[in-house]
């Protein structure tokens, strides 16, 4: 009897429109809220940004009536960040059973650069699986695998030049460099 429940209750919600208007129109509400109170929170009065707010997540649930896609990305957007986090939490914890502190990541002089790059990676590609394509115009010839072959190409042949160029002013500065006279 409890397996229904639940089950029943999402239907519900989904045929009601729950994920189709309501959803998306907190999820703006809140975020363009947010944003107008974290950067301009002295300029904007409160009920100035509340208004705002509330137009801007007006017109989100406009859009999300013409757009049934919405419920979808959303849904494969959730689906695919709470994946990804198990995953990370999983090999945290793979590491940590071997003896790996991993706050130390963070220690490095690019370590937290490299972290956020990785983060931001990790976003686009949940974007991207989760069907936010059809938002961003792409070039059919991105999607070959000549293409991707090419830029791994670029990317290794980028570090490989960073490393040895970084090599080479350190060799010069500890003295093994050639003197002038």
């Amino acid at each position: 009897m409890a397996d229904g429940v639940f089950g029943t209750l999402v239907q519900n919600m989904s045929r009601l429109g729950f994920f189709q208007f309501l959803f998306p129109f907190l999820l703006a509400l809140a975020i363009v809220y947010g944003l107008l109170s974290w950067a301009l929170e002295k300029q904007i009065p409160k009920s100035a940004r509340a208004v705002i707010s509330l137009i801007i997540a007006f017109f989100v649930m406009l859009y999300s009536s013409w757009n049934v896609m919405i419920v979808s990305f959303f849904a494969n957007l959730s689906g695919m960040w709470l994946v990804v986090a198990t995953g990370i939490l999983f090999i945290v914890i793979l590491l940590a059973i071997v003896g790996f502190n991993v706050s130390k990541l963070t220690e490095g002089k690019f370590s937290k650069w490299i972290l956020v790059l990785l983060i931001i990676f990790i976003g686009i590609v949940i974007f991207f699986g989760a069907g936010g394509a059809w938002l961003v115009n792409i070039p059919g010839w991105t999607m070959g695998s000549d293409f991707w072959t090419v830029l791994f190409f670029i990317v290794i042949l980028a570090i490989v030049l960073y490393f040895l160029a970084g090599e080479g002013e350190r060799g010069a500065s500890a003295g093994g460099g050639e003197k002038k006279t």
